[in-house]
């Protein structure tokens, strides 16, 4: 089940994100964000056991996903969907105009994930990321429909 993500979470999403990432997030960043009056960030937990995370900043009507991790044991269950789609609910909560984010462009999986929950590509960063160096396609999910033409 996805709900807020909250202090007793950290130390289970660091261990995500070391899992899931080449530079991974701190649990002294991580403590920050959830200190940030614009994060809106959430855990998939079950069982008591955080299996994935993902991460909103909200900021003058534009959101944008910092990171959507699920560990390795537990993908192919939906809960990376689970995720992206309570953060387009808390989008619309807040009423953001949009919500965007950056996805490496080698990592498919991730791509068609955003597409099945109706972000848009509407760009490239060049070298955004590192380790190793890589290009990010940036991706776009408008709440207003007019938009997205």
């Amino acid at each position: 089940m996805v709900i807020p993500f909250d202090t007793c979470h950290i130390k289970e999403v660091a261990e995500i994100e070391k899992t899931c990432f080449s530079s991974p997030w701190s649990e002294g960043a991580l403590k920050e964000s959830l200190d940030s009056d614009f994060s809106h960030f959430a855990v998939y937990e079950s069982d008591g056991k955080v299996l994935g995370y993902i991460g909103l900043y909200a900021v003058a009507g534009e959101g944008s996903i910092t990171n959507v991790a699920v560990h390795p044991n537990a993908r192919g269950q939906g809960i990376g969907k689970a995720l992206v789609d309570y953060t387009i609910k808390k989008g619309e909560e807040l009423s953001l105009e949009y919500i965007t984010l950056e996805v490496r462009v080698t990592n498919v999986s991730a791509k068609k994930l955003y597409e099945k929950c109706h972000f848009k590509e509407v760009g490239v960063r060049r070298n955004f990321y590192t380790k190793p160096t890589e290009d990010a396609i940036i991706m776009n999910y408008f709440y207003n429909k007019e938009k997205t033409n």
